[in-house]
């Protein structure tokens, strides 16, 4: 399942792929915008799921 996410800075939506989802963003502390290119805090509830997937 893929997540998006939407840059705090231009408004840009960024799709999140599962997989970088469960190998990154548990460890992750910001992602960057491919808009942009500012960098955008991970907010706790993505981070939240992610180490949820790791757990399955």
């Amino acid at each position: 399942m893929d997540y998006l996410m939407f840059c705090d800075y231009c408004g840009m939506p960024k799709t999140i792929p599962g997989h970088i989802m469960r190998e990154y963003f548990w460890i992750a502390s910001h992602v960057y915008c491919s808009s942009c290119n500012k960098p955008n805090k991970i907010p706790q509830e993505l981070q939240y799921i992610a180490m949820q997937m790791r757990g399955n």
